[in-house]
């Protein structure tokens, strides 16, 4: 339960604080919407392939997970690049 609260405090928190201090304030609201629907989807996608392979393999299961978290490193790296004040 302890991670979960982590890890929804930082979608809740710090991705919305760095939505604002990203987007002009005019694009604000699209920008949050965007990222609710992405991050919605996402969820949605990710939750439904885990429950179709907790199923069927556990160990599939656990193998699709640690792939995808890899796979989210490169998109982390890439969009942290422009971040102010974190060096390039």
């Amino acid at each position: 339960m302890v991670l979960w609260g982590i890890g929804m405090a930082a979608q809740e928190s710090v991705m919305r604080a760095a939505i604002a201090s990203l987007t002009p304030a005019a694009r604000r609201g699209t920008a949050y919407g965007l990222l609710n629907a992405a991050y919605g989807v996402a969820w949605f996608a990710g939750s439904s392939l885990l429950g179709v392979l907790y199923d069927y393999d556990i160990v599939a299961l656990v193998g699709v997970a640690v792939v995808l978290q890899a796979a989210s490193l490169p998109l982390l790296w890439h969009v942290t690049r422009g971040w102010p004040g974190r060096p390039a």
